[in-house]
Order: C-alpha cells, then structure tokens, then sequence
C-alpha cells in the first residue's frame, strides 16, 4: 500500500513538471510571435505615404527614417527623404 502511493506520487509529480515544461514552451511560442509581430513593417498604403512633406512634417525628420538606405524602420520600400505618413514622430518630443 505505501509502495502504491510512492509510485502516484512520483507520477503526479512527473506530470506536474511535464504540465509546466508545457506552460513553458507556450509561453515562448507567444513571446517569438508577439516579437516577431511587433518588428513587421506595414505598407505604404496601410499608413497613408506620401512623397511629399505635410505641414512641414517630412521622413528625413522622422525618428524611423534612415537616411543612409532611404528607408524607413516601420514601413516597407523606398522612401523618399521629403515624404510623410501617419507614424511620423518628431524626435524632439
């Protein structure tokens, strides 16, 4: 009878490290898919591009832009250093 329970509890004790090595692999799969999430670009059109400059708002001021390659850290492509879109952001705020 004491063997019997031995045994249980060297099984439920196997199965609790097996449910929270579980709980750990899921929680590093939402990790590498949130930061992963986090680091795509969106498309020109999804934040409104534009060439030009708006109310004096231009890329080549944006804390995303990258004047070396022309790019730009949050939309996809090619940008031109005198245009804009709705992540603008100013990095003297």
């Amino acid at each position: 009878m004491i063997h019997e329970s031995k045994e249980n509890s060297k099984s439920l004790s196997k199965r609790l490290k097996r449910r929270e090595f579980f709980k750990s692999i899921a929680f590093l799969g939402l990790v590498t898919f949130s930061t992963t999430k986090l680091h795509a670009k969106g498309s020109k059109s999804q934040f409104k591009y534009q060439d030009t400059p708006k109310n004096g708002q231009a890329c080549k001021d944006c804390i995303h832009f990258e004047a070396e390659t022309n790019t730009c850290k949050v939309v996809k492509g090619s940008i031109d250093a005198n245009g804009w879109c709705t992540l603008y952001t100013n990095p003297k705020k």
